[in-house]
């Protein structure tokens, strides 16, 4: 391994460290949760994970966007820098949640403050756990945040836009708010599969335009409309990326 890779990655985990136990101390501290203090010191934590890879972000499609709004995004997946990538992307604009695999709780330190967070863990396997999800997550968007959903459910291997699960727009045609595809372009060449070695680049996000929900009819959303949603936003997330990692 190369001796940058190694010291950024030794400059990762003590970032990760260092605000990992900033973030179980703001919970302590906030029986309100409120989670002010993580939101704010939550999104300089990914500014520095960004800097610290040698990751330049460009983000396009902000206008999208209005301030104060709350959004469904839903993102591909091909990276761990997709999250930090994200959140600084949006993050000054709404407040946001992730809905992450319950899975990442059982590491240490950073588990600890996942649970200690405002996002919202999601238990694949589970089915009757994995709707409890999805109704916290609307409960959230109704309430006054924005949700970050990876609808393929888990990372690319090849950066290729994968299949959606159905979740997404189940949280999107029942919190009743507008749908955004997040394409994130160039994540997967930071820090390739089944490797630690980081290579610095640029990463860009490109923010669509929002797409409102399903109409609700007396049966609920009709499964035909949800599927041409899901399509509409595969479409709109693939159409960005470039040729050669289109139709996964």
């Amino acid at each position: 391994m190369p001796l940058r890779t190694l010291f950024q990655l030794c400059q990762l985990i003590l970032t990760i460290i260092t605000y990992s136990v900033m973030g179980i101390t703001f919970w302590l501290f906030d029986p309100q949760r409120t989670f002010r203090l993580f939101y704010k010191h939550g999104f300089r934590f990914a500014q520095t994970a960004l800097r610290i890879a040698g990751i330049t972000l460009c983000v396009e499609g902000l206008e999208h966007l209005a301030r104060g709004e709350n959004y469904v995004f839903v993102a591909n997946h091909a990276s761990l820098f997709d999250i930090p990538a994200i959140w600084v992307a949006v993050g000054e604009v709404t407040r946001i949640r992730i809905i992450y695999k319950r899975e990442l709780q059982h590491i240490p330190l950073f588990g600890w403050v996942l649970r200690c967070s405002p996002f919202i863990p999601i238990e694949r396997q589970n089915p009757r756990d994995s709707m409890a999800s999805i109704t916290k997550a609307i409960e959230a968007v109704q309430s006054g945040s924005s949700a970050i959903v990876f609808a393929e459910g888990t990372r690319s291997r090849n950066g290729k836009l994968g299949e959606f699960k159905r979740g997404a727009f189940m949280l999107a045609s029942r919190s009743r708010k507008p749908l955004v595809p997040v394409t994130i372009i160039g994540s997967n060449s930071i820090m390739r599969p089944g490797s630690f070695r980081l290579y610095p680049g640029t990463i860009r996000v490109v923010i669509g335009v929002p797409i409102p929900p399903p109409e609700i009819t007396n049966n609920g959303v009709e499964k035909a409309a949800e599927k041409r949603l899901m399509e509409q936003l595969h479409d709109a997330i693939e159409a960005e990326l470039p040729a050669e990692l289109r139709g996964g």
